[in-house]
């Protein structure tokens, strides 16, 4: 029992993070700069930037992942794109702005690497009860 409840928990995780494949990129897009609109206080002129930078760099990452790239291959090419991002953000925002953008990208990093982790410890413990339950 304990072991479909976890089962359940790590499916509803999933689940959430897969939300976003539903959406366009334009729609993702938006919805990107919306966020970084009020994080950041972008004047109206940066929103229009930021949108095109955000939707060049969601449709090139949508390309990589859905090429024939080799894993280290994509993992480079996204890298790159990432690379091309900051800089194109640098361009785009104050100084000010591009520090808490930066720190903002940290802490979500962060959070997913935990969430990573807690993916990984929940699945190893599923399959542990899971073990146990047949023996």
């Amino acid at each position: 029992m304990k072991s479909i409840k976890i089962l359940l928990a790590s499916l509803l995780i999933s689940a959430s993070a897969f939300g976003q494949i539903d959406k366009t990129p334009e729609e993702r897009a938006t919805a990107q700069t919306e966020k970084m609109k009020t994080e950041l206080a972008l004047t109206p002129e940066q929103v229009e930037k930021v949108k095109i930078i955000n939707l060049g760099i969601i449709q090139k990452n949508e390309g990589v992942r859905n090429s024939t790239m080799t894993a280290e291959e994509k993992k480079s090419a996204h890298k790159n794109i990432e690379d091309a991002r900051d800089s194109m953000m640098k361009d785009a925002l104050t100084a000010e702005q591009f520090q808490k953008y930066e720190t903002l990208r940290a802490e979500k990093v962060q959070i997913k690497s935990t969430k990573v982790d807690l993916k990984k410890a929940n699945l190893k413990k599923a399959e542990t009860n899971s073990s146990q339950e047949k023996n």
